[in-house]
């Protein structure tokens, strides 16, 4: 009983951490109207929009340096000290953004080591994530892997759900002027709270001296399967992710099918429904097995995707209701991958491979997906379900490849 105590502690403890984790690295997409105002000249050049185009894709780019930089030390040193030492690399440069001066005060050197800490930032999460996502389901017993795996995407969707609405909470206490002026600082500010989950998170066992002896490269090829599943599997995550959370709102507001206001609701609406549904998937893939929920979700989003897309509808109450549908069947989804990409490495591996693959296909796919889905749907709408329909098959092939471990002893 202690021990299941003991575990359900730890559990908690990174969910927590994953929350605050995802609320630091989130919290320039809301804000990326003010920051850009605020560390950039105010000018129209091609430069200036390129170099603010960064502020958020920067972060994507650069987590698969962090995966290889991190996911070896969790794996010779212990999953506790690559977590520990990416959520100070994830605070410190959060809490630098809300004191850094801006291009008033000292000019080009102001978006500069704002693109320096942005790229700190990824670097964080390229590590912290999948360090945290192996080390919880280690540390879960067999038959509740899947359950106590899943609160590490929850932690994400409340992550980012309390960064979206950071905006919405300054203006209730400040003025529009003021939270331009300085009242945005605050909720980077408040990343110190993340500080002390750096200590929490307790000592996994010594450090694996097999796996110092194997280059990251050596160890990737003698798993290369497991490792282009990942990634292709990750890969429509990070489509459906974006799309549903980036590109729908900015599609809805810019052909005025949707206000802002409008648009942000679904948007916060959809992250409720998702989290319900990855603790509740989560809890069922120990029962039944973790390939008929991530089939059942991926399926989901692929033809709720679909509809959407081909509908061309211009209801509120159409595009919620949809939103909605597709958040579930994402939730439903993410509810055990945790799981299911742990026990499919070895341990002497886990981390590494895990946090590569997941960073390489975030930034790629996940990067490049806005980017993407604009130019399609300039010309024709309907193009916008290409991306989701073919990371969608690549993942349903890939996931037949893998072998499903639920309630099996780890490789």
């Amino acid at each position: 009983m202690i021990k299941m105590d003991v575990k359900k502690h730890e559990s908690l403890i990174g969910a927590l951490g994953n929350v605050m984790e995802w609320y630091d690295f989130a919290l320039v997409m809301p804000m990326f109207v003010v920051l850009r105002g605020q560390f950039f000249p105010n000018d129209a050049s091609e430069w200036v929009k390129v170099l603010g185009g960064l502020i958020v894709s920067m972060g994507l780019f650069t987590r698969p340096l962090g995966a290889f930089i991190f996911g070896p030390i969790g794996d010779k040193f212990g999953r506790q000290k690559a977590i520990s030492i990416s959520i100070l690399l994830m605070a410190i440069p959060t809490v630098l953004m809300g004191i850094l001066p801006g291009y008033d005060q000292i000019g080009v050197w102001a978006p500069i080591l704002f693109m320096f800490l942005r790229i700190l930032q990824g670097i964080s999460m390229g590590g912290e994530y999948t360090a945290a996502m192996v080390h919880i389901v280690e540390k879960a017993p067999s038959n509740r892997r899947g359950f106590y795996g899943s609160w590490t995407d929850f932690g994400n969707q409340v992550g980012v759900l309390f960064a979206g609405q950071s905006v919405v909470w300054l203006h209730s206490f400040f003025s529009e002027s003021g939270v331009y002026s300085f009242a945005w600082r605050i909720p980077f500010i408040c990343g110190v709270l993340l500080v002390p989950f750096a200590f929490l998170i307790p000592k996994q066992e010594k450090k694996d001296a097999d796996s110092q002896k194997k280059s990251i490269l050596k160890m990737l090829i003698e798993h290369k399967k497991e490792v282009f599943c990942t990634v292709a599997i990750t890969a429509f995550s990070a489509v459906s992710f974006y799309t549903l959370w980036t590109f729908l709102p900015y599609y809805l507001v810019s052909a005025g099918i949707l206000s802002l206001k409008e648009a942000a609701f679904c948007g916060a609406a959809a992250s409720i429904v998702s989290m319900v549904s990855i603790l509740g998937a989560g809890y069922l893939s120990d029962i039944f097995n973790r390939k008929l929920f991530l089939s059942i979700g991926m399926i989901g989003v692929l033809f709720s995707s679909v509809y959407t897309f081909f509908s061309q509808a211009s209801s509120y109450h159409f595009w919620l209701i949809m939103q909605l549908i597709m958040g579930f069947f994402l939730g439903v989804y993410y509810s055990c991958r945790a799981a299911f990409f742990a026990e499919a490495f070895p341990k002497e591996v886990r981390c590494t491979a895990v946090s590569v693959s997941l960073s390489v296909a975030q930034a790629v796919f996940g990067g490049l997906t806005p980017v993407v889905m604009v130019w399609l749907v300039g010309g024709s709408p309907y193009l916008a379900i290409l991306p989701v329909a073919a990371v969608s098959i690549w993942a349903l092939f890939s996931l037949g490849l893998l072998e499903d471990r639920t309630g099996k002893e780890f490789i």
